[in-house]
């Protein structure tokens, strides 16, 4: 059970990942739902307002009525019971129903309701101009309906075009209306500025980076060791925010042994896109409960003590240099981690700060059967105190 619970985490990152822009306009409409509920019970509650007689219901305009003609039997006056019927619209047909339902069962209350049917009768006219004011025709029935549903459509169409032609969560910049498609080759930047890179730019120079990669790949059986069971190119891309890669390692018959990636560890600064400072790599071991991380961290990270001891307890800090060979040992799986390309950004940051792109190469090994010799230190040029003193 214990080794079950990191693989789920680890399986489950790539899906969150792809999932997260949806997410996000999801939050986005959540928020607004919550933000007009609140509005609405607390903001500018409905307050209702000059009513009348008329707008009574049903069930309350018949004990209206009952009211009306008992006081008129007690009081004796007509003026006052004429004003009651004419002001809530009450309509002869009403009374008689009212005489028909009680003849039965309350014939006393029958008895008081036929002077004032006299009443009503002989102002009929006055009672019937007055509930006219509350009817409506089926049009406006329909109407008001469908301009609620058509207002909320057209809200609905104005925030879609900004949400994707000027505006889209982790995009950066605004891009503008009815933009091109993107192409293999970057779009052409204005002299002397820098150009913008999108999550798409970035999904396709990450593309043929790691093509550019595959050539690269180290052959094992030519250096003399044991094909790993498993061998992956991951490459990370500026303005790729969402990073994060997953391989499955597992046997020539298919047997699962693990999991292994590279994901972002830290970025540095503000803005978009994110400036990474430091990735990290990693193994799951099924047979292990311990999932093992190394974070690779550029230059200016690794030699800023504060931002070393905040990512101590990822895993251990590696000083990132191009043929940088390292691994991933746990209790059956050994993983080789080599950086085949390193390049770091250019701007305002610190220099050696942020990294433009970086692919690094994992093989993974079984310990039985087989294990590559134990890599040179970690780094291309000496040991972690001499890379200290670089």
């Amino acid at each position: 059970m214990g080794s079950l619970v990191p693989q789920v985490k680890i399986m489950a990152k790539p899906v969150l990942n792809s999932m997260a822009p949806a997410l996000t306009r999801l939050g986005f409409v959540l928020l607004g739902v919550i933000i007009g509920l609140a509005w609405t019970y607390w903001g500018a509650p409905i307050k209702f307002y000059d009513a009348e007689p008329v707008h009574l219901a049903d069930g309350y305009k018949d004990q209206w009525i009952k009211m009306t003609a008992v006081e008129l039997e007690q009081s004796g006056d007509a003026e006052e019971a004429r004003s009651k019927i004419v002001s809530a619209g009450v309509t002869p047909g009403m009374i008689r129903t009212l005489i028909n339902e009680n003849q039965q069962t309350n014939p006393a209350l029958a008895a008081r309701l036929g002077p004032l049917l006299e009443i009503a009768q002989a102002n009929e006219a006055a009672a019937s101009e007055q509930a006219a004011k509350i009817e409506r025709s089926t049009l406006q029935s329909v109407l008001g309906p469908l301009a609620c549903l058509g207002g909320t459509l057209v809200i609905g169409l104005v925030l879609a075009i900004i949400f994707s032609f000027y505006w889209a969560p982790g995009s950066g910049a605004p891009r503008p209306a009815f933009a091109q498609p993107v192409s293999a080759t970057a779009p052409a930047a204005s002299p002397g500025a820098p150009p913008r890179v999108t999550a798409s730019t970035a999904h396709v120079e990450r593309v043929s980076a790691q093509r550019a990669a595959v050539e690269q790949k180290t052959n094992f059986p030519a250096a003399g060791e044991k094909p790993p069971v498993g061998q992956y190119m991951s490459t990370y891309i500026l303005g790729d925010d969402l990073y994060d890669e997953s391989f499955s390692i597992e046997t020539t018959s298919g047997e699962f042994l693990g999991e292994c990636g590279s994901g972002i560890s830290e970025t540095i600064g503000v803005g978009d896109p994110k400036k990474v400072t430091a990735t990290e790599v990693w193994l799951f071991d099924k047979n292990d409960i311990r999932t093992v991380t190394k974070v690779l961290m550029s230059r200016h990270a690794f030699n800023d003590e504060a931002l070393r001891t905040k990512l101590a307890p990822k895993g251990e800090a590696v000083l990132a240099e191009p043929g940088l060979v390292t691994t991933l040992e746990t209790q059956t799986l050994r993983v080789q981690v080599r950086i085949i390309d390193l390049q770091y950004g250019a701007g305002a940051m610190p220099p050696q700060s942020f990294f433009e792109r970086i692919t690094v190469e994992l093989a993974a090994w079984p310990k039985e059967g087989g294990v590559p010799p134990n890599p040179k230190p970690d780094t291309a040029f000496g040991d972690t105190a001499e890379l200290l003193n670089y």
